[in-house]
């Protein structure tokens, strides 16, 4: 197992409470919605519960400030969420979380549905769909990666957002390639950032199942117990907190090759 929490479970608890109240509680607010959402049939009142929610955390979380894209207004949010395609690519990442999803003899794998190479391919191609579409319907002018990771965070719950300070936390923890200054959104999972992207989901869901007791341990001393049911969330909250260098890295990669060269 390339990918393991090395902190036992009183440090995953510290962890999880050092991270800022406010953003545990905004995640929290978005995602029952997310998941009402992405559990029912496309409909206009699940995208318009969604939507305010939705674009006021996002605002929190600094989007529209310094460098970050703007955010489109409440009813191109509405217009997205509400457009089949869209909440298609959203239901299909949110019915595979990474407790479904693992890494089996260097090869990405399944762990509710058969592995085959047409059912990875439809991952990856919801996957990036979702994301392309979330970055054009809800921001302006957004190349970059970590927003539409953020909103694809609060409504599915599947994944890491790569802001500064996660895509640090992954360099400290083995993760190379991750800590720039920059990292774009790729169009696809075929190329080396698309496939860190891609990669890192079935590392972690691997991580997740192996590391189960430990990871539950320190999520049930914690004050947010409701993780359990969150391991992207649960993830996100430890690779951020690990990119600052006076905390000690919680999750790192001992792989003996590339950790994004899986098939």
């Amino acid at each position: 197992m390339p990918l393991a929490i090395t902190g036992n479970p009183a440090q995953v608890a510290a962890a999880i409470d050092g991270f800022p109240a406010t953003y545990h509680a905004d995640f929290f607010r978005v995602r029952p919605r997310g998941r009402a959402y992405a559990t029912t049939p496309v409909s206009n009142a699940a995208a318009m519960a969604l939507a305010q929610p939705l674009r006021d955390v996002l605002l929190s979380w600094g989007a529209g400030t310094r460098k970050a894209p703007m955010v489109r207004s409440l009813t191109e949010i509405e217009s997205t969420l509400a457009a089949a395609p869209v909440h298609t690519a959203l239901r299909a990442l949110h019915d595979l979380p990474l407790s479904k999803i693992s890494v089996s003899y260097n090869r990405r794998s399944f762990l509710a549905i058969p592995t085959t190479q047409a059912a990875l391919d439809s991952f990856d191609t919801n996957l990036f769909v979702a994301l392309h579409a979330l970055a054009k319907g809800l921001f302006i002018a957004n190349t970059n990666a970590t927003y539409p990771l953020k909103a694809a965070l609060l409504i599915t719950g599947l994944m890491p957002a790569f802001d500064s300070r996660v895509r640090r936390g992954l360099q400290r923890g083995g993760f190379g390639g991750t800590n720039k200054t920059q990292f774009v959104l790729p169009g696809n999972a075929n190329c080396p950032d698309g496939k860190k992207i891609a990669s890192l989901l079935f590392l972690l869901g691997e991580c997740w199942l192996a590391y189960s007791n430990q990871i539950n341990a320190g999520i049930s001393s914690s004050n947010y117990r409701e993780l359990l049911d969150e391991p992207g969330r649960f993830f996100d909250v430890l690779l951020f907190m690990q990119g600052d260098s006076n905390n000690p890295v919680l999750v790192s990669y001992h792989g003996s090759q590339r950790w994004y060269a899986l098939r």
